[in-house]
């Protein structure tokens, strides 16, 4: 039974790290899958309250950072509210109806948030442009803060396993 477990937990860990990336692949819920697979392997008191308290909050960030870095990316140059929409929806959509890894994420993204925007009335081609750009710098602010917290994650199971 704990292999059972420890390939759940690494799978779950995998497939959060590929949710960053990719948004269809909800990457907090399978953080906490691995936790949860994790602490079913080891034991839920082998880490303490400050580990479960502090992993909480970082999967509370994970779930806000990717609406927190689209909407910033978009508003502060000047886009709609449905230019964030579109972004997300992009961000989602993409994937599935453009054949270029990675890129359909990027140019998802990019699309969405310019489709938004001629919704909500944008008719500058810069101004266009400059939400599109809004709203990769978004993207990328999001995925690279979601690293950052994986990275913390992680290392607070290190420390809570060893401490």
């Amino acid at each position: 039974m704990d292999i059972l477990w420890i390939a759940l937990a690494v799978i779950m860990f995998a497939l959060a790290i590929i949710g960053v990336v990719y948004p269809i692949i909800p990457s907090a819920p399978a953080y906490i899958l691995s936790l949860i697979f994790l602490a079913l392997y080891t034991g839920f008191d082998t880490f303490n309250t400050f580990y479960w308290v502090a992993q909480g909050i970082l999967i509370v960030f994970m779930f806000v950072i990717d609406f927190l870095t689209s909407y910033f990316g978009v508003t502060k140059i000047g886009g709609s509210k449905a230019a964030v929409w579109g972004s997300m929806i992009g961000l989602i959509v993409g994937p599935f109806i453009i054949p270029l890894p990675l890129f359909n994420l990027l140019i998802g993204a990019f699309v969405g948030a310019v489709l938004g925007e001629l919704i909500a009335g944008g008719s500058s081609l810069k101004k266009l442009s400059k939400v599109g750009l809004g709203s990769l710098l978004g993207f990328i602010a999001g995925v690279l803060g979601k690293f950052v917290l994986i990275f913390i994650g992680v290392a607070l199971v290190a420390v809570g396993w060893i401490w």
